[in-house]
């Protein structure tokens, strides 16, 4: 693991996540760090500034299993 670290030279300041390329480390701390987030999870107090992110967490979080 240490080693594909390597390769991600850019970290997320806020939570430390790595990525290969500036722009997917911007593009990251745009969608999970900015206070835009405008689409709140009606089932918690989640918050998403992208609505594909916001129907997965619903999916994974709060989908009942049959």
């Amino acid at each position: 693991m240490v080693f594909l670290s390597l390769f991600k030279k850019h970290r997320c300041d806020m939570c430390g996540k790595r990525f290969r390329k500036i722009e997917d480390a911007m593009h990251h701390q745009l969608l999970f760090h900015s206070n835009n987030q405008s689409y709140d999870c009606s089932n918690c107090r989640e918050k998403f500034s992208d609505m594909d992110k916001l129907k997965d967490h619903i999916r994974k979080n709060h989908s009942y299993k049959k």
